[in-house]
C-alpha cells in the first residue's frame, strides 16, 4: 500500500451498510458490557467504589438540569444546593450536554435511566467517531470499524465508567471533533470547519479537562499539518480553517467560559489541590499532583479491571500511586501491536498520528518523570502548564492518554488494512475475527457491581415540603444528600460540588453555625437584644433537621446534643431510628437580629475576655424581618494591630467614614437606619502580617452591642 493510496482512498467502499453494521456492533458491545445492569436500568448504575460517590453526583447534574429546564431557569446556577444564596455550576462537572442528550429519559424515566441511558449512547458513539475518524485515514471500513473498537472500549474508558465520571465517560466529542479537525485540515472546507468549531463546544460543555486536552491537541495538531500542508491548499488557507474552529467554538462557549473565568480569577476560587495538605516535589510541585501522573511503566501494564489478572495489576497500581484512584492509563497489546505495524506500513502518514500519540503520553505522565516508585529530577512538559493562569484546571495529567487512545484508532486501522492487504478473502476475514477475540478477551471489563442509591424512607415523607434542609453533621465531600434530595427535592444548606465553596451561612449564621460546627455557643464579642437561634433559623426558612448520628462520634455527638439543646431548646424528634433523627424547626416570632460574617478570625479568649481579629476586612450582618427600615446603635469596641489604622465603614454601598482605631481600646457608635431585610456593615483596613506568618492581621474587635430601636416606640 503506497502513500499516495492511503491518502487518496475514500471510505466509498463502507456505504451506509458499513454505517449500519458499525453502528449496530457496537451496541450490541455495550449492552453485552453492560448486561448487569440492563434489569436495573432505572433503580442502579454501574461502577466500583468511586461511582459511589462521583456516579451519584452525575446523576444528581441530569436530575438537576431537568429540574432548571422545566421550571425555566438557568442550570449554571442552583439555590438547590448551598441555600439560601445557590452557588454557580460553571466549574463544576455539571456536563450539561448530557443533561440535554438525555432529558427527555430523564424527564419520563428518572435521572438513573437517564444516568445509563448517557452511559449507552456514549460507548456508542464513541465508538462510531473512533470508527469514522479510522475509516477517514485507512479507507478501510472492517480496519475502521476495529479501530473504533479500541477507543470505545479501551481500559482508560472502562475506568471512567468503573469510576462513574459521566463527564469523562463521554468521550464521542472528542472523537467527533477530532474527525472534523482533521477534515478541515485535509478539504480546508468551511463546512466542516464549523462543525469541529461545534464539537469543541460540545467539549466544553461536558468537560474541562477535555476542553483544555483537546486545545492542546489542536495547537499540536495545527503544527504538525502544516509542516506536511500541500500546495494545492495553502497554509494560510488552512490557519484561516482552523482559526474559524476555534472562533465558533469560543463564541458558542462565551455563556460558559467567560462566567467559569471570572469565578476562577474574580475570587479566591479553591483549586482541586491544596498546597497546604501535599508535600513538595523541586520545591513546587505538589506530590499529590506527581501521584495523579502516569510514570513511565504505566501504559504498558494490562488492565486492572480485568477478572482474571486485575487485582494484581491493581496492586502494582495502588504501589506506584497510593491513595489514587485514576491512575488506570493501559494502552492494550494488540492495539500497540496494531498501530506500531501501521506506523511502519504508512510511515509517512502515520507518523503526524504518532506524533500526537506520544505527546500525549509525555503530557500524561505530569511534571516530572517517574519510572514505576522511582521518581526522578528530570523535568517535562506538562510542568509548563503548571505556569499557567487556572492550571488548578489540569490537576489530572494522567488523563492526557485520551489523546493517544484516540489516535490509536487510525493507527490501529492502517496496520490491520496493512495485514489484511496480504491475505486471501477467506483468510481476511477469519483474521478479523481473531483479532475481535484477542481484543475482546485483552478489554474484557469487570462484572459491573450495581450500585442503589440507598436514601433512607424518611425522607420521602417531607417530599417537597416548604423550606429548606439543614442535615448534621456536614457531608460536603459526599453524594448521599444529594441521592436524598432527588426524593426529597427541597433545598439544602450545604452540598456537594466539584469545587468547594466558600459558604458564610453555614458557618456564622445563628442556629445554622452550632449545628454544622457541633459547638454550642458560649457568650460571645458581639451582643445583640435577640440572640435566639430559631429566630435567624426561621427568618432563613429553614424549617427542617435531620441528624445522621451513624457518621458522628461518641464525642461529636455529646457536643452536637448540646448545641441541639441550645438551637432547638425541648424540641422532640418527629422521627428517630439508631441511624437519623429528624426535627421541624418550630415556628417564632421574627425579631431584628445580628451577627459577625466573613473576614473574623475565630474567637480567643483569656480568663477576663474575649476577642476576634480581623483581616482586611470584616462583616457584621444586621437582619431587619419587619416591612419597614428600623434604626439600630452600633457600639464597637477595637484594638489595632502593631500600630494605629484607619479603618473605612461602609453599609452596603454607602461610606459611613472613617474610624482611627489606635492601639489601645478605641470606641466609635454608629447610628444607622436598616432597611427590611438582610444587610451588611463592612470594615477595611490595611493589614501587616502577624509575627510567626501565619495570619495578616489589622485590628482586633473586643466587643459589639447592637441596640435596636424597640418597635413599640
Amino acid at each position: 500500500m503506497t502513500e499516495q493510496s492511503v491518502k487518496t482512498t475514500r471510505p466509498r467502499r463502507a456505504g451506509w451498510r458499513g454505517h449500519l453494521i458499525a453502528l449496530g456492533s457496537y451496541l450490541v458491545c455495550s449492552l453485552l458490557m453492560l448486561t448487569p445492569i440492563l434489569p436495573h436500568f432505572t433503580q442502579a448504575i454501574p461502577g466500583g467504589p468511586v461511582a459511589a460517590v462521583d456516579g451519584w453526583q452525575n446523576v444528581w447534574n441530569l436530575w438537576w438540569t431537568q429540574q432548571a429546564l422545566a421550571n425555566g431557569t438557568s442550570p449554571f446556577h442552583t439555590n438547590y444546593l448551598y441555600y439560601p444564596d445557590g452557588i454557580p455550576l460553571h466549574l463544576h462537572t455539571l456536563n450539561i450536554s448530557n443533561g440535554l442528550l438525555v432529558l427527555p429519559i430523564t424527564a419520563l424515566f428518572g435521572p438513573i435511566a437517564g444516568y445509563n441511558t448517557a452511559v449507552l449512547l456514549a460507548f456508542v458513539l464513541t465508538g462510531m467517531g473512533g470508527y469514522w475518524l479510522a475509516l477517514r485515514v485507512s479507507g478501510q471500513w472492517t480496519a475502521a470499524f476495529v479501530g473504533g473498537l479500541v477507543f470505545a472500549f479501551s481500559p482508560f474508558h472502562l475506568s471512567k465508567l468503573w469510576d462513574g465520571q459521566l463527564e469523562l465517560i463521554s468521550l464521542q466529542w472528542v472523537a467527533f471533533y477530532a474527525l472534523f479537525l482533521f477534515r478541515t485540515a485535509e478539504e480546508a472546507h468551511w463546512r466542516n470547519a464549523v462543525i469541529a468549531g461545534c464539537f469543541l463546544a460540545l467539549i466544553g460543555y461536558t468537560s474541562w479537562y477535555y476542553l483544555l486536552f483537546f486545545t492542546i491537541y489542536s495547537i499540536l495538531f495545527v503544527l504538525i499539518w502544516l509542516s506536511v500542508c500541500p500546495k494545492r491548499i495553502g497554509r494560510l488557507r488552512v490557519l484561516g480553517q482552523m482559526g474559524a474552529v476555534v472562533m465558533v467554538g469560543g463564541l458558542l462557549l462565551t455563556p460558559r467560559l467567560a462566567p467559569a473565568l471570572q469565578l476562577l480569577f474574580g475570587s479566591a476560587a479553591p483549586t482541586a489541590i491544596s498546597a497546604e495538605k501535599s508535600d513538595r516535589v523541586l520545591g513546587w510541585i505538589d506530590t499529590t499532583l506527581v501521584a495523579r501522573s502516569a510514570n513511565a511503566l504505566d501504559f504498558w501494564l494490562p488492565s486492572p479491571l480485568h477478572p482474571l489478572w486485575g487485582k494484581d495489576i491493581e496492586r502494582i497500581g495502588q504501589v506506584w500511586h497510593p491513595n489514587i484512584a485514576a491512575w488506570n492509563v493501559s494502552l492494550g497489546y494488540v492495539a500497540l501491536a496494531l498501530a506500531l505495524l501501521g506506523g511502519i506500513a504508512a510511515w509517512r502518514l502515520a507518523w503526524r498520528w504518532w506524533a500526537l500519540a506520544l505527546a500525549g503520553l509525555v503530557l500524561a505522565m505530569g511534571p516530572i518523570l517517574s519510572i514505576g516508585a522511582m521518581q526522578t529530577s528530570v523535568l517535562l512538559p506538562y510542568a509548563l502548564l503548571l505556569r499557567l493562569p487556572a492550571a488548578g484546571v489540569a490537576n489530572r495529567p494522567s488523563h492526557f492518554v485520551v489523546i493517544t487512545t484516540l489516535v490509536l484508532a487510525p493507527l490501529v486501522a492502517l496496520g490491520l488494512r496493512w495485514l489484511s492487504e496480504r491475505l486471501a478473502q477467506w483468510q481476511q476475514s477469519l483474521f478479523l475475527g481473531g483479532v475481535i477475540v484477542l481484543l475482546a478477551f485483552e478489554y474484557a471489563p469487570p462484572l459491573w457491581p450495581r450500585l442503589y442509591p440507598d436514601v433512607h424512607p424518611y425522607y420521602s415523607t417531607i417530599a417537597r415540603s416548604d423550606g429548606a434542609l439543614l442535615e448534621v453533621p456536614p457531608q460536603l465531600e459526599s453524594s448521599a444528600p444529594l441521592r436524598a434530595q432527588m426524593v426529597h427535592e427541597m433545598p439544602i444548606v450545604g452540598g456537594f460540588i466539584a469545587r468547594i465553596p466558600d459558604y458564610p451561612f453555614g458557618q456564622n449564621v445563628p442556629g445554622v453555625r452550632q449545628l454544622w460546627r457541633l459547638k454550642p455557643k458560649d457568650g460571645g464579642i458581639l451582643n445583640s437584644r435577640v440572640d435566639d437561634p430559631l429566630v435567624a433559623l426561621n427568618f432563613y426558612n429553614v424549617r427542617h433537621v435531620v441528624i445522621h448520628w451513624d457518621l458522628l462520634s461518641s464525642q461529636q455527638q455529646r457536643k452536637l446534643l448540646s448545641a441541639l439543646d441550645q438551637v432547638l431548646p425541648g424540641a422532640t424528634a418527629i422521627y428517630s431510628d439508631t441511624n437519623l433523627s429528624a426535627y421541624l424547626v418550630p415556628p417564632v416570632a421574627l425579631q431584628p437580629f445580628a451577627y459577625l460574617n466573613t473576614g473574623w478570625s475565630v474567637e480567643e479568649r483569656d480568663d477576663e475576655r474575649r476577642w476576634r481579629w480581623m483581616g482586611s476586612d470584616g462583616d457584621i450582618v444586621l437582619v431587619n424581618p419587619e416591612p419597614k427600615a428600623i434604626p439600630v446603635t452600633l457600639r464597637l469596641r477595637a484594638e489595632s494591630y502593631l500600630q494605629p489604622r484607619t479603618v473605612k465603614m461602609v453599609f452596603e454601598r454607602y461610606s459611613l467614614g472613617e474610624w482611627v482605631v489606635n492601639q489601645a481600646e478605641t470606641t466609635i457608635v454608629l447610628h444607622l437606619l436598616v432597611p427590611p431585610g438582610e444587610h451588611r456593615l463592612r470594615l477595611q483596613a490595611p493589614v501587616d502580617q502577624e509575627h510567626d506568618g501565619r495570619r495578616l492581621l489589622s485590628i482586633v474587635l473586643v466587643e459589639a452591642n447592637v441596640v435596636w430601636k424597640n418597635r413599640a416606640e
